[in-house]
């Protein structure tokens, strides 16, 4: 029988990590869940302490230093394939909810799409609203318009892919994509060269862009993402990002570091494009204040 494991990243956040263990708990397709305290400042290993069974199924590490969203899940995914031997292994925020159901039909999209080593589903709020499920991989030009809070509207039919024009994935009712959100996903680590599972993520990304990272190594080891359109999971967004970081001048200074670095890095772009870049985003950071403190604008 096929191990599928989860991993639970906490920061400051028990409270809602716990209730996402014990709602996987109830989850019979999955072997084992396994949660990362990312050396939290709080009293949460205290609380996750209380996670332990007498069987084993829920394993719990406490990380040395808080590393951000990729140092903290790289923990997790090389305990469950080192010590575990995941087949599988989810990496899921604390703060969504997902069925076997999903989890299952994210499974069979995996492993019926040839090349493919990444699955996800489409996200909802906890509201039933749809949210944004997948990105393809732009350009640095074609980013930086999508970073913008006015550009992303006015060039939104040049930045996204609607789902219809999207390659069909190895299923019917799913379909090949770039990138997924970082809230949940399943990988398949056999499908990746060997020793690329313990490089899933880069740890010198604090927090933000993780997504596009991942998907421009997917690319380079000529593997793919798919996405399955006919199920979902509900994402309470930014309830566990705000734990971490609370103003959204620090979200958005944050988010604008990690996109330098993925366009110097991922993107190869040379001084004169990360210096526009960073005047561009500067602009950016600009339109953000002026919106959430003179216009009291949130999001």
């Amino acid at each position: 029988m096929d191990k599928i494991s989860c991993i639970v990243l906490n920061y400051n956040d028990a409270r809602t990590t716990c209730g996402l263990v014990e709602e996987l708990l109830g989850i019979n397709c999955l072997d084992s869940v396994v949660v990362v305290d990312n050396c939290s400042t709080d009293d949460s290993w205290v609380q996750l302490s209380g996670l332990a069974r007498p069987d084993g199924r829920v394993g719990l590490i406490r990380a040395e230093q808080n590393g951000g969203y990729g140092w903290g899940n790289q923990i997790g995914v090389d305990w469950a394939v080192d010590r575990l031997g995941a087949d599988y292994v989810i990496v899921a925020n604390p703060d969504i909810h997902v069925s076997e159901e999903c989890i299952l039909r994210v499974k069979e999209a995996l492993d019926r799409t040839e090349r493919c080593a990444l699955a996800s589903a489409l996200v909802e709020s906890p509201e039933g609203k749809p949210l944004f499920s997948y990105w393809m991989l732009l350009p640095l030009w074609k980013d930086l318009l999508d970073t913008g809070l006015v550009t992303r509207r006015l060039f939104a039919r040049w930045l996204n892919v609607p789902r219809e024009r999207l390659k069909q994935g190895g299923l019917s009712g799913c379909r090949l994509v770039d990138a997924v959100p970082g809230s949940f996903f399943m990988l398949r680590p056999d499908r990746f060269p060997e020793g690329e599972i313990h490089k899933v993520f880069d740890k010198r990304i604090f927090l933000y862009y993780e997504e596009k990272v991942l998907g421009q190594k997917l690319k380079a080891m000529g593997l793919t993402a798919v996405l399955a359109l006919d199920c979902s999971y509900v994402h309470a967004h930014s309830v566990s990002i705000d734990k971490s970081v609370k103003n959204i001048g620090d979200k958005q200074r944050l988010l604008h570091e990690s996109k330098l670095y993925y366009y110097r890095e991922y993107l190869h772009a040379g001084p004169v494009k990360t210096a526009a870049a960073r005047a561009f985003l500067g602009l950016v950071l600009a339109e953000v204040r002026f919106l959430t403190g003179v216009c009291g604008m949130r999001w």
